[in-house]
């Protein structure tokens, strides 16, 4: 009884090492796909992508069944984001992310300036590039120094129902995502 216990105990043992080592061995392969990897290859910068409901649960983690979602993805090293959606009566809310998918910045209808989805974000230099050019078209735009490199923008737009279906997915495919290039 004792060589059997002790035999047990050996191969739960050795197969605890051999779960152990896997797991560290899928580290690589798992471990670098953070959010930024995972969007690069659905998604192209500067372009504002309408996420459709069956692809939502593989894009973002948290995924509330009310919301239609759009992503846009930057690089801040060759330029600043502008994005702008028309207006809506429905409830939207923006959040930038930073390459790592830590929020950096969020707004929604109600916190924007005239409900409206007008955002500009840049890095530090560029907004003092921008204050130093006397930019006067951003009356409206909430403006975002982010000090960061690559990131994205998440778009929610609230849908209480079916029918408001259309709705939303014209405010997502009409929001532009673009580069905002400061002329000096």
């Amino acid at each position: 009884m004792k060589w059997r216990m002790l035999y047990l105990l050996a191969m739960g043992l050795v197969l605890a090492g051999i779960v152990h080592i896997a797991i560290v061995l899928m580290i690589p392969k798992y471990g670098t796909r953070g959010a930024w990897a995972f969007l690069s290859g659905r998604t192209e910068l500067y372009r504002f992508t309408p996420l459709r409901p069956e692809e939502t649960g593989s894009a973002i983690s948290e995924v509330d069944p009310f919301f239609s979602y759009g992503i846009c993805r930057f690089d801040l090293q060759e330029a600043g984001l502008r994005l702008r959606g028309p207006e809506t009566t429905s409830f939207w809310s923006a959040s930038v992310f930073d390459e790592d998918g830590a929020v950096v910045y969020s707004l929604n209808n109600r916190t924007s300036i005239e409900n409206n989805l007008d955002l500009l974000i840049l890095t530090p230099l560029q907004g003092l590039e921008m204050r130093e050019a006397q930019v006067e078209r951003l009356e409206t735009s909430v403006v975002v120094e982010a000090d960061i490199e690559n990131g994205f923008v998440i778009v929610r737009v609230f849908q209480p129902d079916d029918s408001w279906t259309a709705t939303n997915r014209n405010f997502l495919s009409e929001t532009n995502c673009e580069k905002f290039v400061i002329d000096s």
